[in-house]
């Protein structure tokens, strides 16, 4: 009962994600795009700083500091141009995915170096 179950459920997904990336809608590229390598390094940080502020209590200074202004100083982006990047990239999957995976293999590396040390 429950391999039916979970078989309709992955064919309605399946459905409604080709649904998805098949639609023609034309995506407009805004005027201050952030360039994927840019892109990569701000979800990269933003990650990171996620992952470290749920091992411990909240920090307010810490957010405060090294939060979202933190990422919009150092990249030299604001909130706006920031939300019409991510905007535009998940319209592009592809390219979304691409910059996701280096994310993710940054991650991959960062968590080996820590196995590592603690290892020793």
């Amino acid at each position: 009962m429950n391999i039916k179950r979970n078989f309709k459920y992955s064919s309605l997904f399946l459905i409604l994600l080709f649904g998805v990336c098949t639609n023609n809608i034309k995506v407009v590229k805004p005027k201050n795009l952030i360039d994927e390598s840019k892109m990569e390094e701000i979800l990269f940080e933003a990650t990171m700083m996620q992952v470290m502020n749920t091992f411990s209590e909240k920090n307010l200074d810490f957010v405060k500091i090294l939060g979202a202004p933190y990422l919009y100083l150092k990249h030299g982006v604001d909130s706006l141009q920031l939300m019409e990047s991510e905007e535009y990239y998940t319209k592009n999957p592809k390219i979304y995915h691409r910059i996701y995976s280096r994310v993710l293999a940054r991650m991959q590396k960062e968590k080996d170096s820590i196995d590592i040390i603690i290892k020793d």
